[in-house]
C-alpha cells in the first residue's frame, strides 16, 4: 500500500477519474449529498489555490492499473473562519478497509497540517452503532466532539409531503410576497438578500461551520459563484416585505449538475424583526414545491441540522423532513513531527467496526462498552469514555466468557455487599 500527494492537473485521466469516484462515493455516503464525478474533476482542475490532497493505492502496479487503483483519498483545506484549523475529508472504499489505508492517509494529512502551521484538524463522520467513521475518529488521540449533527431527508416523491407543502404555501403571511430565482439574485434584491444571509450565523453552532463575512453585493456574487462551482444549480426562495420591497427571509438549495436524485438544502435565515411570522416555514414549503415542479429528477431534499437547534428541527418536521443519519463534527490537535497512527496501540487495526452495547433507545453519551471482531480470531473491547485504551482477547476466550455471563457465573459481582 502506498500513499502519495495527488495533484489533479498532473494526474492521468484514469487516476483523476478514480480519485473522484472514491471521493464522491464517500461524500454521498457520509453526507447524503451527490457530487457528479465529472463535475468534481472539472472543479479540481480549475481550482485556485488547490487544496492538499492524497491518494492511497493497494499493490504496486502502475497508475490506474489493476494492482495500483486508487482505493483511498484525503483532502485538506484551511478553515478561513478559524485560523490554525484545517478541515479534512478522508474516504476509503469499503472493500479496501481494514488495510491501514485510513491511518496512512491521516498520517500524511497531519504531517502536512503541521508543516502548514495548523494546530487543529476538523472533520465530519457518520455516528452511531456500526459506524466505521466514528470508530476510526474516536481512536485519534485528543479527539473531541464539537457538534452533534442530524442528517435529515424530505421525500418529494411522497404525495403527503407535497400536499403539506402546498397547504403551507397557500397560507401567505400578511404584508409579504414570495420571490424566487435560479442562479444569481436579481440586482434589485441582491443587497437585501445579502443582509438576510448575514443572519445565518444566528443559528446555534453556525459560527463553528462557516465564516463570518460582510454580505454586500460583491460578497453575494462571490458566494453564488462558489455555490455553483461544481455545476450545481442554485435555487433561492425568499420572502419580500411588500411595503419596503426588500428581502427579509430566504432559504437556499442546490441541485446537482446531473439533476438529481437529491437536492441539498443549505441555509435558511430570517431578519430578527420579521421572525415569528411563519416566514421560514412558508419559504421552505415553496422551495420544496418548486424543486418538484422544475426538477423532476429530484426525489428528495437533504439537510444537516445541529442537534441543539430545536426550532429548526421542529420546523423541518412540519415540512416532512425525517432523520436518516447522525453525524459528528470532530476536532483533534495536530501533533508536530511524525504523528502516531490513529489506531495506537499499533497492533489494533484502524478500520474495525465497533458495536456499542447500549439499549436501542439510549440517547445519552454513555460511557458504553464497545466490541469489535478483528482478523486473526481476535476480539477487541473498549469504553467510549477512553477509546484509545483497548483490551484484546481471543475469540475462544470471548465465547467462554459470554457463556459464563449467560449462565450467571458472574452475578455475584453485581450483588450489593452486606
Amino acid at each position: 500500500m502506498t500513499v502519495e500527494p495527488f495533484l489533479p492537473r498532473h494526474a492521468s485521466a484514469a487516476d483523476l477519474s478514480a480519485w473522484c469516484a472514491v471521493f464522491s462515493d464517500g461524500y454521498r455516503d457520509s453526507s447524503g449529498s451527490t457530487i457528479s464525478r465529472s463535475a468534481l474533476a472539472e472543479k479540481l482542475l480549475a481550482e485556485e489555490p488547490p487544496a492538499m490532497r492524497w491518494a492511497a493505492r493497494i499493490g504496486s502496479g502502475g497508475a490506474g492499473g489493476a494492482d495500483g487503483t486508487v482505493s483511498g483519498v484525503a483532502q485538506l483545506r484551511p478553515q478561513p473562519h478559524q485560523p490554525g484549523t484545517g478541515f479534512l475529508r478522508l474516504f476509503v472504499e469499503p472493500p479496501a478497509r481494514r488495510n491501514g489505508i485510513g491511518t496512512a492517509l491521516l498520517r500524511e494529512a497531519v504531517r502536512a497540517a503541521s508543516e502548514a502551521g495548523m494546530d487543529r484538524l476538523q472533520s465530519t463522520v457518520l455516528a452511531g452503532t456500526g459506524s466505521t467513521g466514528e470508530s476510526f475518529a474516536r481512536a485519534v488521540p485528543g479527539l473531541r466532539v464539537v457538534l452533534s449533527l442530524e442528517l435529515q431527508e424530505q421525500r418529494l416523491d411522497q404525495e403527503r409531503v407535497l400536499a403539506r407543502c402546498r397547504e403551507l404555501v397557500a397560507c401567505r403571511p400578511p404584508a409579504y410576497r414570495l420571490e424566487h430565482w435560479t442562479g444569481p439574485a436579481p440586482e434589485q434584491l441582491a443587497t437585501s438578500f445579502g443582509r438576510v444571509m448575514g443572519h445565518v450565523l444566528d443559528a446555534p453552532g453556525a459560527a463553528l461551520q462557516m465564516p463570518s463575512r460582510t454580505w454586500d453585493s460583491a460578497a453575494v456574487r462571490e458566494w453564488e459563484a462558489t455555490m455553483t462551482a461544481g455545476g450545481q444549480r442554485l435555487l433561492v426562495s425568499a420572502a419580500v416585505h411588500s411595503p419596503s420591497g426588500e428581502v427579509v427571509a430566504a432559504t437556499v438549495a442546490t441541485v446537482p449538475a446531473s439533476g438529481g436524485p437529491a437536492a441539498d438544502q443549505h441555509d435558511t435565515a430570517v431578519l430578527p424583526e420579521h421572525r415569528r411570522q411563519g416566514l421560514a416555514r412558508w419559504i421552505k414549503a415553496e422551495q420544496a414545491t418548486r424543486l418538484h415542479e422544475h426538477f423532476p429528477g429530484v426525489r428528495a431534499v437533504t439537510s444537516t441540522v445541529n442537534q441543539a437547534n430545536l426550532p429548526v428541527k421542529a420546523l423541518n418536521r412540519s415540512l416532512g423532513y425525517r432523520p436518516i443519519a447522525a453525524r459528528l463534527l470532530v476536532e483533534a490537535p495536530v501533533v508536530a513531527g511524525d504523528p502516531p497512527a490513529a489506531d495506537a496501540p499499533s497492533h489494533i487495526p484502524a478500520d474495525l467496526t465497533w458495536v456499542r452495547a447500549a439499549p436501542e433507545d439510549s440517547k445519552g453519551p454513555g460511557p458504553w462498552i464497545e466490541i469489535a471482531f478483528g482478523p486473526d480470531e481476535l476480539v477487541h473491547l473498549r469504553e467510549t469514555g477512553d477509546p484509545t485504551n483497548i483490551v484484546t482477547t481471543t475469540r475462544t476466550k470471548w465465547v467462554a466468557f459470554t457463556k459464563g455471563v449467560v449462565a450467571g457465573e458472574f452475578d455475584h459481582f453485581a450483588e450489593p455487599a452486606d
